[in-house]
C-alpha cells in the first residue's frame, strides 16, 4: 500500500480533507442507488452525457470495480475542487504505469454545466460516471470507513463529498 502513498498525499494537495486506499471490500454496492440516481436526479432526464452509462448493465459495473485491487477514495466539502482532484489522480496514476486507472465522480467540473444549459460539453473526455450509477452506497461506504457523511438538514451544512480512484 505504500506505493499509492503517492495519490494520498497529491489529494491532500489538491485541496481535499482526507484520502484513504480501500479495497473493493469496502464498496458497498446497493441497487437502490440508481434507484435514487434516476428518479432522484435533474440531470437523468435530460440526456446528460453526465448519465451515460454507456450500455453496460448494473452487474457489469459492479463487476468492473471489484477487479480493481486498489481504490482511493477522496473526502473533499467542495464539489468542482473534487471532480478536478480524481481526475488528476487518474492522469497520474496511468502516466505512472497504472493504466487502467479509472475515476468515478460525478463531474462538477464547470461551474455552470454546459449540458444544463442545453449546450455541447466543453470537456467530454473529461466527464466521469458517477457514483450512483455504478450503485455505490455512498453514505454506507464513507461512514463504515469512519468518514463524516450525514444527510445535509440546510443549505448551511458543511458537505461531505466522496470521490473514487480505481488504480491497478
Amino acid at each position: 500500500m505504500q506505493e499509492f502513498e503517492k495519490y494520498i498525499d497529491l489529494a491532500k494537495s489538491l485541496k481535499t480533507v482526507n484520502a484513504k486506499i480501500i479495497s473493493p471490500q469496502d464498496i458497498f454496492f446497493d441497487i437502490r442507488a440508481i434507484l435514487k440516481c434516476r428518479w432522484g436526479c435533474e440531470d437523468f432526464f435530460q440526456n446528460s452525457i453526465r448519465c451515460d452509462t454507456r450500455d453496460t448493465t448494473y452487474q457489469e459495473r459492479v463487476e468492473m470495480v471489484k477487479s480493481y485491487n486498489n481504490i482511493l477514495v477522496i473526502h473533499a466539502h467542495d464539489a468542482r475542487e473534487l471532480s478536478i482532484a480524481v481526475l488528476e489522480i487518474e492522469r497520474t496514476a496511468f502516466l505512472d504505469g497504472y493504466y487502467f486507472a479509472f475515476a468515478i465522480r460525478t463531474c462538477n467540473l464547470c461551474k455552470v454545466c454546459a449540458i444544463q444549459q442545453r449546450k455541447p460539453c466543453p470537456t467530454p473526455d473529461k466527464v466521469r460516471p458517477c457514483d450512483q450509477s455504478f450503485s455505490i452506497d455512498v453514505y454506507k461506504t464513507a461512514r463504515n470507513l469512519g468518514l463524516p457523511c450525514d444527510v445535509l438538514q440546510s443549505k448551511d451544512d458543511i458537505q461531505n463529498r466522496y470521490g473514487f480512484v480505481l488504480l491497478d
